[in-house]
């Protein structure tokens, strides 16, 4: 388990320098000081903002095939366990970690929407 926890801090560490790397990369294409150098990627607030959106979009999609992938684990331990009580366990607790994980991440996108039509919409 202890295992599990440190593959998935690594691959958390990776993508999140990841990110900061191509941040960088852009900023400094982005330089409007330099003579001859057309700009890269958004150049507007709103451009970025969509930016921020699509990349947004992909990472639930990305986590939503990961917890698909996590509930079809625990279903297979679960039919592998022969009866023994541990292993039984253990699938029901994974498969209720999934479950959480999934209706947390409803809710985050569910909130957002909330908070954006508060925003632009508010009522008095």
């Amino acid at each position: 388990m202890n295992s599990l926890k440190t593959k998935i801090t690594a691959i958390a560490l990776g993508v999140s320098l990841l990110g900061i790397m191509a941040n960088v990369a852009i900023g400094q294409l982005q330089n409007p000081y330099i003579p001859g150098v057309t700009p890269v990627g958004p150049t507007t607030v709103g451009g970025l903002v969509d930016v921020i959106r699509g990349v947004v979009r992909w990472v639930y999609i990305i986590f939503f095939i990961i917890a698909v992938l996590f509930i079809l684990f625990a279903a297979f331990t679960y039919l592998t366990a022969g009866g023994e009580a541990e292993k039984v366990n253990k699938a029901k607790t994974q498969l209720i970690y999934a479950a959480v994980a999934i209706a947390v991440a409803l809710l985050a996108v569910g909130f957002s929407a909330i908070i954006q039509a508060f925003l632009t919409n508010p009522t008095t």
